[in-house]
């Protein structure tokens, strides 16, 4: 869907571009929840260009996290200075500058989601290498550190489980303290459809918005709810066998797993709206609820 921006949203997008276009064109992708998402199009002489524009204008996440902004933009700058295959920052905003909200301004990178690929256990082993490939930096430097995403203080066994003392047990691990772990860059929204694809192989990582430093095994137990409940627990575990194989050192911990599935599938699990964009046909809410049991049992016997 295309956009129709004002005179000083158009000015401050050619200036930071660097262009003598004026002709271009501000496209609203599909795929973001948290915020809103534009291609920007426009061509200098024959030869297009395409960049891509995030508008922060969820005011609830701002109230929350004021420095989104410098945070996004240092994420890039970080994940550059890794060689990442991430965007690369080109221009940032705090103001007004005619989008109504804070703006990140940054490359673009080809490629498109993939969630129904042909070669599922291939693209498993993809989305292991390339996150594995994020973890080997260290980031020491960088500001911005893992925080738990869930609530700790109410925690109870949800109501729809059929294995309500397996949940009890998962909390009162994760009530006790966090595994004592290295740091390393992580990307902290890792899943499939933050991963681009080009020819059969990444092409690049995007939304790295909640990037910070934090324990490996939190990226990889994003993933694995994510998988467990597009697919069930036979993706979850081939993932994180082909993460193990592809991150030398890794030592898996179930307690990353407990975490991430507390805070994605309390008060109760839910299908993520881009899956059907990109193609995947729509779960139903007790087939989800039956896959994140299935997926609990499975991390609670590996302890």
């Amino acid at each position: 869907m295309a956009m129709a921006f004002g005179a000083d949203a158009r000015e401050w997008v050619i200036r930071s571009i660097g262009t003598t276009a004026r002709s271009f064109e501000i496209v609203q992708l599909k795929g973001s929840t948290t915020s809103s998402v534009f291609l920007i199009q426009c061509s200098q002489g024959s030869k297009p260009q395409r960049f891509i524009l995030r508008v922060i204008d969820n005011q609830e996440w701002l109230a929350d996290e004021p420095d989104l902004v410098a945070h996004e933009a240092a994420a890039l700058e970080e994940a550059q200075k890794a060689g990442l295959r991430a965007p690369r920052i080109l221009a940032c905003s705090s103001e007004e500058v005619g989008f109504g909200a804070p703006v990140v301004l940054m490359s673009f990178i080809e490629g498109n989601v993939e969630i129904q690929p042909s070669d599922f256990h291939g693209w498993l082993d993809g989305l292991a290498g390339e996150l594995s490939l994020v973890h080997q930096h260290r980031a020491n430097t960088f500001g911005w550190c893992y925080l738990s995403w869930v609530d700790k203080t109410a925690l109870a066994p949800p109501k729809w489980t059929a294995i309500p003392h397996v949940w009890e047990r998962a909390i009162d691990l994760v009530l006790n303290t966090a595994p004592d772990v290295h740091s390393v860059f992580i990307h902290r929204d890792y899943h499939p459809t933050n991963v681009l694809w080009r020819g059969g192989v990444v092409s690049g990582v995007v939304d790295w918005i909640s990037a910070c430093r934090g324990p490996a095994g939190v990226d990889v137990a994003h993933c694995r709810i994510n998988l467990a409940k597009m697919f069930g627990l036979l993706a979850a575990n081939q993932f994180l066998d082909a993460y193990i194989e592809a991150a030398d050192g890794f030592e898996y911990d179930p307690y990353w797993d407990i975490d991430s599935l507390l805070d994605v599938c309390i008060p109760q699990p839910t299908f993520y709206p881009p899956w059907q964009e990109f193609g995947l046909d729509i779960i139903t809410s007790e087939v989800l609820k039956q896959r994140v049991d299935k997926y609990l049992e499975s991390v609670m016997m590996r302890i």
